[in-house]
């Protein structure tokens, strides 16, 4: 489907981190945690007498927001720009007190000196270089727009891509994946994708002011064919620094092979191992538009009939050996964005959760 045509956009907020298991039939591998989190969000914002849910129709193409904005935590971590803009020596505030000349307040200060903040941006549906780094815009814009968390103090972004999942270890192919082992046992993805992912962190790595200097780029899951393209893009075309960071669905880093991890420490990348459950898509298609049915009639209300229940209201069933969804539905799912702010000093995550923007169909 192509968003052109999308009625409205959806972006919706995870608001616990406790899993409420989907009701409706589903493929049982792989085993994700993203659709048993938006189940619960969706109770959370959409049961009781006052739905928490906003809605702009805009220029046509309505944006829905669910919960309510006015109901997300807002960290309003300040940006370097607000920072700068407002840093004046002996500048008083209004109530008349000098502000800081870096413009914030101790308390903002130490706030901010205190907080990591990572990143991790699945890129989930087939688009071209320029519209990918278009949507990585887009998502630090969201994440900075409602939960105020500024791009400049993101200290790592990762970014993956659907059909990139490696682990590690040779398995059976996915039959919903483009990755696959050669005849060498080489971990490989299709050709075309591969293309499509070098040109677009080749615009993300020339791209000024898309995060903060300090951050960290990093990439998640990729081969170690890929790696060593992403690590140094350039290839004597210029100056372009590479990625410095690799995270793996994996709990350890045990089974890599020694020369995936040898590479890697001869040049300085990180490779962080992660427990699973997120994939190279977190939350496919099928799955949104069958959280969403069981709302759709709400939904529609809410909206203003924007949203058509009549496209939303059947489930899309699986398929008889029961390894993947019989077909799509009347949603795309554009990106989904995880974030961590952790308290360095304290150890403790102060707060994490996602952030998922789809494309809802007429």
């Amino acid at each position: 489907m192509s968003s052109s045509s999308a009625s409205s956009s959806l972006y919706l907020f995870t608001t616990s981190q406790t899993p409420l298991p989907p009701r409706y039939p589903h493929p049982s591998r792989p085993k994700l945690i993203l659709p048993s989190l938006v189940h619960r969000t969706l109770h959370n914002s959409l049961d009781g007498d006052t739905p928490s849910i906003s809605f702009n129709h805009g220029d046509g193409k309505g944006t829905v927001i669910i919960p309510h904005p006015d109901g997300l935590v807002k960290h309003d971590l300040p940006s370097s720009n607000n920072s700068t803009s407002q840093s004046q020596s002996h500048n008083p505030s209004p109530n008349g007190n000098e502000i800081p000349e870096n413009g914030l307040s101790d308390e903002s200060s130490k706030y901010l000196v205190d907080s990591e903040l990572t990143v991790k941006l699945h890129l989930v549906s087939p688009s071209s270089p320029s519209n990918y780094l278009e949507r990585v815009k887009e998502s630090l814009g969201i994440l900075e727009k409602y939960k105020g968390l500024s791009k400049e103090k993101v200290d790592t972004l990762l970014i993956g891509f659907k059909g990139v999942d490696y682990k590690g270890k040779k398995t059976e192919t996915d039959p919903d994946s483009d990755s696959q082992a050669d005849a060498d046992g080489e971990y490989t993805i299709d050709k075309q994708l591969e293309s499509t992912i070098l040109d677009t962190w080749k615009e993300i790595l020339e791209e000024k002011g898309l995060v903060g200097e300090q951050t960290k780029l990093g990439s998640l899951y990729s081969p170690l064919n890929l790696l060593k393209q992403l690590v140094s893009p350039s290839q004597g075309k210029g100056d372009v620094k590479g990625i410095k960071v690799n995270a793996l669905d994996t709990p350890d880093c045990h089974h890599l092979p020694k020369e995936y991890t040898g590479y890697a420490r001869g040049e300085g990348v990180e490779l962080w191992a992660g427990g699973g459950g997120e994939g190279s898509d977190p939350l496919p298609s099928p799955h949104l538009h069958n959280l969403l049915q069981e709302f759709s009639s709400k939904l529609s209300s809410l909206t203003g009939g924007t949203i058509d229940s009549s496209l939303l209201g059947k489930l899309i069933g699986v398929d008889g050996d029961g390894l993947k969804f019989e077909k799509r539905g009347a949603v795309d799912v554009r990106w989904v964005l995880s974030y961590t702010l952790v308290s360095k000093t304290r150890n403790v995550v102060k707060d994490k959760g996602y952030i998922v923007a789809a494309d809802l169909y007429p």
